[in-house]
C-alpha cells in the first residue's frame, strides 16, 4: 500500500525517510477481530497497537474511552513521535462505538489507513426486519410496545412535582423490651412449630395478627397460648396491612417481625438486640436465613442491590463471609428482622401500595436509610425459612413472579427520590422486563410513576447508599479494644501480608498501638474475604471495600491513581464507620486517600505521605524527558498533593527532606524495622531452598527485594540487568518482586513472587542491592537488610531520606562500573560494613517510632501523656 506520513510532519522527504518505519493497528473492532488484524500485520516491521486493552503482541498505545479526543490523539502522537507509519489498519464493526478512535486513525495517517468492515448492512437492516415481522404478527409487538410506553412514562414522570407520604402509624408509648409481631393466614400448623422456637427467646410480648384465617387459629391460640395477644381480621389483608395492625398494638421499643414459616435457632434474639447497642440510630437488624436440609438456599439475609447482567433482578442475597457481622444491608427481611418500633411507625409502617405482598420490606429499609437510619446484617441470629409456605397456597409461581416484578416497579416509583437515579433504575427495570418478555408485569407499568411518585427528605445521598449496599462492603469485628481514643485507619490495601514497604509500616505501627487504642481499619481489597488473623488481633473492627478495577479512566484534573481509588462505596463506608465509632483520629495512608478527608469529620485527620508522589513523578520524568503521560500526571499530582496538605490537620512525612517539602503542618515519623525479628542469628541457613542454600555456600549471592507493583522497583532491576549485570561474573542474583516477572529470569537469576518471610533470603545473600534510579520516601528494604546485618550496595536514590553514609553502613554508587566494583569489594570483605549496618538499624526500631506516633495522637487530641 502507499507510504503513510509520520505521526508528526517531517521537514522534508529526506528527513521523513530517516525516521524508523513502523506499522500501526487501530483496534476498533471486536476482541476477535482485533486479534486477527494484529496477527496479519507484517512480522518484519515494528508494530504499535492503539487499543483499550493490552494486545498479545506489539507495543501498546492505550486508548481511554473516557478521555477527550484531543487527549487520546496527543497520547498517540507522543508515542509515535519520530516514527514513520508505512502501514495502518482499522476496523469498522457493528455495535462497537469507537468512532473517535477511528477518527484518530484518519488524522494520524492523513486518511491513508486500510479499513476492514463486515456485517454493517446486516446490523443496519436488522431493526427494520424485526419491526416488519411484528407488523405481520401484532402479538409479537405487544411486549416491546408496552416497554416503550413504560420507558416514556418514566422519562416524563422523573421530573414531576411529587406529593409527601402518608402520616405515621399510631401506637402506644414504647418501653424497653421486644414485641414480636407475627402475621398469619391459615397458618395454625406452622405456628405450632415456630411459636415453640420464639418462646425460648423470652420476648416481652407476642402479637399474632390472625389474617382472615378459617382454620381455627384464633381459638387454638386462646387455648394453647392465652398470654399471646391476637389481632383478628375477618378478611385477608395484604402483608403490609397485617403487619401494621400488629405494629399499632406493639408496646415495646423494638419490634420483631416474624413470618409464621420461620423457625428461630436458640440464642436468636440476643445478637439482634446487641446490634442496637453498637450502631447509632439503627433502624433494623436482620437475621441470617437458612433453608431446610436439601433445599437450595435462596435467601441469606444479606440483602444487596447488585445487577450483574441486564436480565438479573437487581435485589439479591449475597453469601455471608466467614467472620462477617453487622455489615450494612439495603434492608432487613420483613419475615425475620428486629426494628426500632418508633422509627418504623414514623415511616408509616410498611407501605400499603405493595399488594398483596413482597418488596414492602425493601421500601421500608430504603426510606429509613434516606432518613439516616441504617440496617445491618447479624450473622449470629439464625433462622430457618420454610419458603413461601403461605403465599404458594394462594398464588401460582407465575403470579408470584409478576407480583414481585410489579411491586419492584412501585418501589422505584415511590421510594427513590433522586430524579436521575429514579430514571436510571426505572429504565433498567423496564429493559429487564422487556428482555424477559414479562407482559403481565409490563401491563399498567406506564401508570405506576404517576400513581406512586413520592417525595422523601433525604439525609443520605442515594448513590452512596446504593454503593454501600451493593455487596462491595463487608464488616468484620476484631478482637482488640484499647482504652485510649479510637483511631480510624483508611488504607488503599490491607496492611497484611507484608508484601511491600507500605504494608510493613502500617502493620507494625498498628501492632504497637493496639494495646493502647481501639483501631478501626477501613481498607480497599480486590476480593472480599475474611481478614488475616494478624489484623483481627490488633483491630476493633475491619471494614473491607472491594475495589472493582477498570481500565476506564475519567477525564478530570486529578491524577489517574486518585480517580482509580475514588469509590462511592468507600466514601459511604467511611462515613458510617465514623458515625459508629466516633474516632478521635482518622489516619489516611498514602496520597490518593487524601480525597476521603472530608468523610472523616469531626475526627482530626492525618495524611501519611509514604512518599511525596510528585517528587517521584519528577524523577521519573527526568529519566524520560518529554514523556506525554508522565508530564500530564506530574502536573495533576503536584496540584492534588499540595492541595491535600491544606485539607488535613497534620501531614506525616517519613524523612526530614519530605517534612521540609510539606512545610509547617508536617511532622517526621520515619520508617522503621522490627530489629528483634530481623536479625542474623534467628534465620541463618534455616529452611533455605536448594537454590538459596547453594548461593549461601558459594558466598556469591546477590539479593534484590522490591514489589514490582511499584514502578521504581521495575526500573531498578531493568537498570541493573542492562547496565551492571554484564559487568559481573561468578555471582548469582535472587529477585523477590511480589508480582513475578518471568522476563527477568535467566542464567544465574532466580525470580520469586510474593514471599511471606524474606528473612531466609536475606540470610542466604552475601550482598543486598538497591539499584534504584528514582525513589521518594524511604526504603524499608534497606532497613530490613541492615537489621539482618547484611552488606548493601545502593544508589543515592536507594537511600533517599535516610541518614546513612557511603563506606560506613553501606556502599553507594550511581554509575554501573562503580556499582559493580562495590559489589566485588563487599564479596571480598564486608564484616565491618555488616556490623555498622546492624548497629545503625537499631536507631530505627518500630517500638521507638510507634512512641513518636502516639505522642502525635496525644497532641492532636489534647490527651495527657
Amino acid at each position: 500500500m502507499a507510504r503513510l506520513p509520520g505521526a508528526r510532519a517531517a521537514t522534508g522527504p529526506a528527513a521523513a525517510d530517516l525516521k524508523p518505519a513502523v506499522q500501526v493497528a487501530f483496534a476498533s473492532g471486536t476482541p476477535d477481530q482485533n486479534a486477527r488484524m494484529v496477527e496479519r500485520m507484517q512480522p518484519d516491521l515494528p508494530l504499535y497497537v492503539v487499543a483499550e486493552f493490552q494486545p498479545a503482541s506489539g507495543e501498546w498505545i492505550p486508548y481511554h474511552v473516557f478521555r477527550t479526543f484531543g487527549e487520546n490523539l496527543a497520547a498517540c502522537r507522543a508515542a509515535l513521535v519520530g516514527k514513520r507509519i508505512v502501514r495502518a489498519e482499522m476496523l469498522l464493526a457493528p455495535g462497537v462505538p469507537l468512532g473517535r478512535l477511528r477518527l484518530i486513525a484518519l488524522v494520524l495517517t492523513r486518511g491513508k489507513v486500510r479499513v476492514h468492515a463486515s456485517g454493517l448492512l446486516t446490523e443496519w437492516t436488522r431493526p427494520l426486519m424485526r419491526w416488519l415481522k411484528r407488523l405481520r404478527n401484532p402479538r409479537e409487538a405487544r411486549v416491546p410496545v408496552l416497554a416503550r410506553l413504560a420507558q416514556a412514562s418514566g422519562e416524563l414522570a422523573a421530573w414531576l412535582p411529587r406529593s409527601n407520604r402518608a402520616a405515621s402509624v399510631q401506637g402506644t408509648a414504647t418501653e424497653p423490651g421486644v414485641s414480636v409481631v407475627i402475621p398469619s393466614r391459615n397458618g395454625k400448623l406452622l405456628l405450632q412449630e415456630m411459636l415453640l422456637s420464639i418462646a425460648r427467646e423470652s420476648p416481652d410480648e407476642i402479637v399474632v395478627v390472625d389474617n382472615g384465617s378459617d382454620d381455627g387459629t384464633a381459638a387454638w391460640l386462646q387455648a394453647a397460648y392465652p398470654e399471646i395477644r391476637v389481632e383478628h381480621s375477618a378478611r385477608p389483608l395484604s402483608f403490609a396491612d397485617a403487619v401494621n395492625r400488629g405494629l399499632a398494638r406493639a408496646r415495646f421499643a423494638q419490634t420483631l417481625l416474624l413470618n409464621n414459616d420461620m423457625i428461630v435457632a436458640q440464642g436468636f434474639l440476643a445478637p439482634l438486640r446487641r446490634a442496637f447497642d453498637a450502631v447509632p440510630e439503627l433502624f433494623c437488624s436482620t437475621a441470617q436465613i437458612f433453608f431446610p436440609p436439601g433445599v437450595r438456599r435462596e435467601e441469606t439475609g444479606k440483602a444487596v442491590m447488585r445487577q450483574i447482567d441486564a436480565r438479573d433482578f437487581p435485589i439479591r442475597c449475597e453469601e455471608p463471609i466467614s467472620g462477617e457481622d453487622q455489615t450494612w444491608v439495603l434492608y432487613g427481611s420483613g419475615g425475620c428482622s428486629l426494628y426500632d418500633t418508633a422509627k418504623l411507625r414514623a415511616l408509616g409502617g410498611l407501605s400499603a401500595i405493595y399488594r398483596p405482598a413482597y418488596v414492602e420490606d425493601l421500601d421500608a429499609g430504603y426510606r429509613a436509610w434516606l432518613r439516616g437510619w441504617p440496617s445491618v446484617f447479624v450473622a449470629d441470629a439464625h433462622v430457618e425459612h420454610r419458603h413461601r409456605s403461605t403465599t404458594s397456597r394462594y398464588f401460582t409461581a407465575e403470579q408470584l413472579d409478576a407480583m414481585v416484578q410489579t411491586n419492584y416497579l412501585r418501589f422505584v416509583a415511590s421510594a427513590v427520590s433522586s430524579p436521575p437515579l429514579f430514571r436510571r433504575l426505572w429504565l433498567q427495570a423496564i429493559r429487564r422486563l422487556h428482555l424477559a418478555g414479562s407482559e403481565q408485569a409490563l401491563r399498567g407499568a406506564a401508570l405506576l410513576p404517576w400513581k406512586h411518585r413520592r417525595r422523601e427528605a433525604a439525609v443520605m445521598d442515594e448513590e452512596q447508599l446504593l454503593a454501600l449496599t451493593n455487596g462491595d462492603v463487608a464488616v468484620f469485628p476484631g478482637r482488640a479494644r484499647g482504652t485510649g481514643a479510637t483511631v480510624l485507619v483508611a488504607t488503599p490495601y490491607l496492611p497484611f501480608p507484608l508484601s511491600h514497604g507500605g504494608a510493613v509500616r502500617m502493620f507494625n505501627l498498628m501492632r504497637h498501638a493496639a494495646s493502647e487504642r481501639a483501631q478501626v481499619l477501613v481498607a480497599f481489597c480486590d476480593v472480599l474475604a475474611t481478614p488475616p488473623e494478624e489484623l483481627l488481633e490488633i483491630c476493633a473492627e475491619i471494614v473491607l471495600v472491594r475495589r472493582v478495577g477498570t481500565h476506564y479512566r475519567k477525564t478530570t484534573d486529578r491524577p489517574d491513581t486518585v480517580e482509580e481509588f475514588d469509590s462511592a462505596a468507600f466514601h459511604a463506608a467511611l462515613r458510617q464507620t465514623v458515625r459508629k465509632w466516633r474516632p478521635a483520629i482518622a489516619q489516611l495512608e498514602f496520597t490518593q486517600m487524601a480525597q476521603y478527608a472530608g468523610d472523616c469529620r469531626p475526627a482530626k485527620t492525618i495524611l501519611v505521605e509514604h512518599d511525596i508522589t510528585f517528587d517521584l513523578q519528577e524523577q521519573l520524568l527526568q529519566r524520560s524527558p518529554g514523556d506525554w503521560e508522565l508530564e500530564r500526571q506530574l502536573h495533576r499530582w503536584r496540584a492534588f498533593e499540595t492541595a491535600a496538605w491544606s485539607k488535613v490537620d497534620c501531614v506525616v512525612a517519613v524523612s526530614e527532606k519530605d517534612r521540609k517539602a510539606v512545610g509547617a503542618k508536617a511532622v517526621c515519623i520515619p520508617n522503621g524495622v522490627d530489629t528483634e525479628r530481623f536479625k542474623r542469628q534467628a534465620t541463618e541457613n534455616d529452611g533455605l531452598s536448594h537454590w538459596l542454600l547453594q548461593a549461601a555456600e558459594n558466598d556469591n549471592g546477590l539479593l534484590f527485594v522490591g514489589s514490582f507493583a511499584h514502578l521504581p522497583n521495575v526500573l531498578a532491576i531493568e537498570f541493573f540487568l542492562a547496565e551492571i549485570w554484564p559487568l559481573l561474573e561468578g555471582v548469582s542474583l535472587h529477585i523477590i518482586g511480589g508480582i513475578p516477572h518471568e522476563r527477568f529470569e535467566g542464567p544465574r537469576i532466580h525470580v520469586q513472587g510474593f514471599v511471606a518471610d524474606v528473612r531466609p533470603a536475606y540470610a542466604a545473600a552475601s550482598v543486598v542491592i538497591a539499584p534504584l534510579t528514582a525513589s521518594a520516601g524511604t526504603n524499608i528494604k534497606i532497613l530490613e537488610a541492615m537489621a539482618m546485618g547484611k552488606a548493601i550496595v545502593s544508589t543515592t536514590a536507594g537511600i533517599n531520606g535516610l541518614d546513612l553514609a557511603h563506606g560506613r553502613e553501606l556502599l553507594v554508587a550511581d554509575e554501573p562500573a562503580a556499582f559493580a566494583e562495590a559489589i566485588r569489594r563487599l564479596l571480598r570483605d564486608r564484616a565491618a560494613i555488616e556490623r555498622a549496618a546492624r548497629e545503625a538499624a537499631l536507631r530505627f526500631d518500630w517500638a521507638a517510632i510507634a512512641r513518636e506516633q502516639n505522642r502525635l495522637y496525644q497532641r492532636l487530641t489534647g490527651e495527657r501523656s
